[in-house]
């Protein structure tokens, strides 16, 4: 018996689907790639929502705190009128915890002037804003033809990667804050009014 060799006979399409599946990985991975920066940048914008609604609640503390103290503009302003709530540090000299005074006024027997419950309340408010914000810092001015407090409640974000974040671009900080550089510091801004 003579067995005929047959002729290898390959179709021009041979290994044609074997192109297809790389393509479709490297398809996919690119993909893959694209979904896990969206849940990167979905996971930093979340946090930096919840850092501005943090604030936002201090802010409104503070608020209650200076509506609380207001005191009186003539004939000796006291309170909230006389100044007290303001703090004008920037942000490096922030760096440390503050400490509170040994007279506390929480008593009725305390005997604490409208300028001792101004300090105490800004002391409270600035360890609150330090304990609820990664480096949290404040910024107090008080304006001079209203009776109104501009508030900027700072602090860090460890998440910040994209220049197009960066706060310098978004003049969310005042300047006395003098946060130099570091593009990294983030403020939010509100105006009390009593």
């Amino acid at each position: 018996m003579h067995l005929k060799s047959c002729p290898t006979w390959r179709s021009p399409m041979a290994g044609a689907s074997m192109v297809e599946v790389l393509v479709s990985i490297v398809l996919a991975s690119f993909a893959l790639l694209a979904l896990a920066g969206v849940n990167a940048a979905s996971l930093r914008y979340t946090k930096m929502a919840q850092y501005r609604a943090t604030a936002t609640q201090l802010a409104n503390d503070l608020g209650e705190r200076m509506r609380a103290n207001k005191g009186v503009s003539s004939p000796t302003a006291t309170g909230f009128f006389a100044g007290a709530y303001n703090y004008t540090t920037d942000f490096a000299g922030q760096a440390t915890a503050p400490s509170l005074p040994t007279q506390r006024c929480d008593t009725a027997a305390s005997t604490c002037t409208a300028a001792e419950i101004a300090t105490l309340d800004l002391l409270q408010w600035r360890l609150l804003v330090r304990d609820q914000l990664p480096q949290g810092s404040v910024f107090l001015r008080q304006q001079a033809s209203q009776v109104a407090m501009d508030v900027w409640v700072v602090w860090r974000d460890p998440a910040v990667a994209n220049v197009d974040e960066s706060p310098a671009l978004a003049a969310e900080c005042p300047d006395s804050l003098n946060r130099g550089t570091d593009l990294s510091i983030r403020c939010s801004y509100f105006r009390i009014n009593l």
